[in-house]
């Protein structure tokens, strides 16, 4: 007699998949006059070596995983037997940056329109000159650009003519969205108030007020998020702590160490950018959504020491911008990339980045 029910037990195991080799004779025949006529490849067929799911694995190697041409090149022999050379690795990432490039403007032109967005950049090389990596981060939709400036030019660039709320830190480069449209990031604030607090007299008494309220507003800001606290409740809170931490920045600006000074008449031409999150919904008041997606290129960048040219720098952004954006949406990467191909080898632009499906559907999936 059984008793209970079965226990189950399930072993997944990949299949050996040795890559298959497609071989089209194309015959020539020569006429009466001379000449000689040649087949075309079939319709769909790629011109060089490598099929359109390779090269997508290639590309996504390289710029999704931050393998070394190298590693790609063992990794391919050792799963499914296939021997290619450094410059075929860098043939199919120039193929795929170029597929890529029609969907990647797409998406950029996207984020330029959101309601909310989060900007970061970091440092990266070009060939020997120095660069930075931008992102700009929305619910599901990702940008990457390499750019040489770090200036507002470049950021203008990034963002467009950006008439959402941007969420950022202090640096001078977002100065073109207006105060009231800009959310700074708490957690660079902390790091401020930190290093207000570790000098003597009135500012170590300054710096730690402002940790102490800071604190204050994280207990109450991650209460909202569980649902224990209304926003209601949130935004009332909030009046008088903003009153003390603007009071106390005011009062900084009145220490006799001109550094913190200088830093508290900082923070207070900027305070009207400290307490967007809380009055409007589906803002944050952090920048770790772009600092999380700015992390991958971190460790790309400390791999790679950069790019070599223009065309590399291309090749890295609009990866980086495909695998984000499509990770946020829960949408496969390699099926991605290797139906982009397929379509140009048709003539035909990839899919579209954007969503593809309702934002509840795609909020329940993340």
């Amino acid at each position: 007699v059984e008793v209970g029910e079965p226990i189950r037990h399930q072993v997944v195991e990949v299949p050996k998949a040795p890559a298959r080799v497609t071989e089209d004779q194309l015959h020539a025949l020569q006429c009466k006059c001379g000449g000689v006529t040649r087949a075309d490849l079939p319709e769909g067929v790629p011109t060089g070596a490598f099929g359109p799911r390779l090269g997508g694995i290639v590309a996504v190697l390289s710029g999704g995983y931050r393998l070394s041409k190298r590693a790609i090149q063992s990794l391919l022999r050792d799963l499914f037997g296939v021997e290619i050379s450094l410059g075929s690795i860098s043939g199919c990432e120039q193929a795929m940056s170029e597929t890529l490039a029609p969907a990647v403007e797409e998406a950029r032109a996207f984020v330029q329109q959101q309601a909310v967005a989060h900007a970061d950049e970091t440092g990266w090389r070009e060939g020997r000159r120095r660069a930075w990596l931008w992102v700009a981060v929305t619910t599901f939709v990702t940008v990457f650009m390499i750019d040489r400036r770090r200036d507002m030019a470049a950021a203008k660039a990034l963002l467009g003519a950006f008439a959402g709320i941007l969420v950022s830190d202090r640096w001078k480069a977002y100065d073109f969205v207006d105060l009231v449209r800009r959310q700074l990031c708490w957690s660079h604030l902390r790091r401020d108030f930190q290093w207000i607090s570790e000098h003597a007299g009135k500012a170590h008494h300054v710096g730690a007020a402002l940790l102490a309220a800071s604190n204050r507003m994280f207990h109450w800001w991650h209460r909202v998020r569980d649902g224990t606290m209304t926003r209601a409740e949130f935004r009332k809170a909030m009046v008088p702590l903003r009153r003390r931490v603007e009071s106390l920045i005011l009062d900084g600006t009145k220490c006799h160490q001109r550094k913190v000074a200088g830093m508290c008449w900082q923070l207070h031409q900027v305070s009207d950018a400290l307490w967007t999150f809380v009055e409007v919904e589906g803002v944050e008041p952090t920048n770790n959504a772009g600092e999380q997606k700015i992390r991958p290129a971190v460790m790309y960048r400390k791999g790679s020491f950069g790019t070599h040219s223009a065309e590399g720098s291309r090749f890295v952004e609009r990866m980086l911008t495909v695998v984000a954006t499509l990770r946020q949406q829960n949408r496969n990467v390699v099926d991605y990339v290797t139906h982009a191909s397929e379509a140009a080898l048709l003539g035909l632009p990839p899919a579209s980045l954007l969503p593809q499906s309702p934002p509840t559907a795609l909020l329940a999936a993340a």
